[in-house]
């Protein structure tokens, strides 16, 4: 019963003794059964109990149900990327004494962990992840599961996809109904090209979306699906650019510039790829004018926008070694992997062949392979194959090869998973 759960708690933060706290009112046994909830007791001995602790038990009892109820809206407000209102949510909830019950601990760590992760502090969520791996096996099945997702959401903040999906792939849908996580699937298959599966996941996470009216998260969604239609060929231009440009008139009924943003961006890409550069270009810029450069995917738009302006030669070799000194400047600040990108532009800008592919097979490459981005990863080496043919680089030209070839033949494994 809660009151038992909240005389022990105070009880126990107060620093008495069972046998000093029921002194005069009863006896420690039945004490100990009211804070373990297996005996009945009158409103009488736990009005003195309470007395002695110095509280009202009804208020606590007000305040236990209110913290419980709090908890999930804090969990609602990461699923539905409402950051100012978790950050209101979490002040509250801090200020919390009954937050230190054990029964709502392991949730509140939990939720703390997704916190630091939307924060991108990487370490603090790890060091609760760790601290809750320890006791895992007490855990309840429903904590056990979503301390995989939030495990599986560090793997994937930290760009480490296969290890991320490796994670969420062993949590058990039939005890775990958050599906969110189907979502974090869906970018994970799709940052390491795996398309078919992406898409898969893209689906099952749009009917939950659906299903709780998550415009926010639909639009993510349907993002994701747009990317893996254009994934493998050029999918029809005109269908796929109204689809974008309805997604951003939706972002711009709901003021989500944040996601504008990333629209535009993914439609620059697009664009690009279909070399349409001054238009590519354009929509590049109009997506960095509407968000701050601290914003982690500024640095991304920045790349696509030197690309566009180089390719199409819409700006002078000195403008653009000025935006990609101003992007390695921002990458190194942030600590960012885009600076790989920027030293790459500014070598190629810089007309130092030796140097740029040299920088591929050192640096670039191998970051890349350890993080997991298949499709950087291909373009890199088929980059650096051409160079080592052309340069006599023959024995090198061959490890390229073989590389590519073990890559290419993973993609036949890409398939929806058995349900």
């Amino acid at each position: 019963m809660i009151e038992g759960k909240l005389i022990k708690f105070y009880r126990e933060k107060a620093g008495m003794t069972q046998g000093q706290l029921c002194e005069g009112i009863c006896s420690i046994t039945h004490l100990s059964k009211i804070e373990r909830g297996v005996t009945e007791y009158s409103g009488e001995i736990t009005y003195l109990l309470s007395q002695r602790l110095n509280i009202s038990l009804d208020e606590e009892f007000v305040s236990y149900q209110n913290l419980q109820q709090k908890l999930k809206l804090w969990h609602d407000t990461f699923v539905m990327q409402q950051s100012k209102k978790s950050e209101m949510l979490k002040n509250e909830i801090e200020k919390e004494a009954l937050v230190q019950l054990p029964e709502f601990q392991v949730f509140y760590q939990l939720l703390s962990a997704r916190y630091y992760i939307s924060h991108y502090q990487l370490e603090p969520a790890l060091l609760i992840i760790r601290n809750l791996q320890k006791n895992e096996s007490s855990l309840s099945q429903q904590d056990r599961n979503m301390l995989k997702h939030v495990f599986g959401m560090y793997y994937f903040y930290n760009g480490q996809y296969r290890d991320c999906i490796q994670i969420l792939t062993t949590i058990d849908q039939s005890q775990y109904h958050q599906f969110e996580y189907y979502y974090h699937l869906a970018v994970a298959y799709h940052l390491i090209d795996s398309n078919i599966t992406s898409y898969y996941y893209a689906e099952k996470a749009l009917h939950y979306f659906r299903k709780t009216l998550n415009i926010i998260r639909i639009i993510d969604t349907e993002t994701i699906m747009l990317l893996q239609l254009n994934a493998k060929e050029l999918h029809n231009f005109k269908e796929t650019k109204e689809r974008y440009e309805q997604l951003i008139r939706t972002c711009d009924t709901i003021n989500e510039m944040d996601r504008k943003s990333k629209l535009l961006n993914n439609l620059a890409f697009e664009l690009y790829k279909r070399k349409k550069y001054r238009e590519s270009a354009d929509t590049y810029k109009e997506a960095m004018d509407i968000v701050d450069e601290k914003v982690p995917h500024y640095l991304t738009i920045l790349d696509g926008y030197i690309q566009a302006s180089s390719k199409g030669k819409l700006l002078s070799n000195k403008a653009l070694l000025e935006l990609a000194k101003n992007g390695l400047r921002i990458a190194k600040l942030t600590k960012s992997y885009n600076q790989i990108f920027f030293e790459l532009h500014l070598f190629q800008l810089k007309n130092e062949e030796k140097e740029y592919y040299q920088f591929i097979e050192t640096k670039a490459l191998p970051y890349l392979k350890k993080m997991g981005f298949t499709i950087l990863i291909q373009e890199y080496e088929r980059k650096l194959f051409q160079y080592f043919m052309q340069t006599d680089a023959k024995e090198k030209a061959l490890q390229i090869a073989s590389s590519f070839m073990q890559s290419e033949a993973m993609k036949y494994g890409d398939g929806p998973p058995a349900s």
